[in-house]
């Protein structure tokens, strides 16, 4: 998906990094404007990587944020999406979705555990 459509995986996990601030559509458009300002999206990747790693305290390795966008945009892409997704969170579902399966999951009692009459 990424290798195609860089912008829906950063609109995703831009959606999950704002909390819903931002939907899905509104980062990809964002993303496709930076595109023909002189391949500029690097910058607004590199401010959502900051984000991303601020937010879980990771450190940045191996090159600086911007570095990474400029040079393999979409390597950096799949990353954080995989990042996101080993913190237990879907980008793909949506904030919506995510809020929605944190719910659901909180609602099911854990096994072997049944309310005392």
């Amino acid at each position: 998906m990424t290798a195609f459509f860089p912008c829906v995986t950063f609109g995703q996990n831009a959606e999950i990094l704002d909390e819903g601030g931002t939907s899905c559509t509104l980062g990809s458009f964002m993303y496709i404007l930076m595109v023909p300002a002189l391949l500029s999206c690097w910058f607004i990747g590199s401010n959502y990587r900051k984000k991303l790693r601020n937010q879980y305290n990771l450190v940045q390795a191996p090159a600086e944020d911007w570095t990474v966008h400029l040079f393999c945009p979409c390597c950096a892409l799949c990353q954080e999406f995989r990042e996101l997704q080993h913190r237990g969170i879907d980008p793909s579902l949506g904030w919506m979705g995510y809020l929605a399966q944190q719910q659901a999951s909180a609602s099911i009692p854990p096994e072997g555990q049944f309310m005392r009459k």
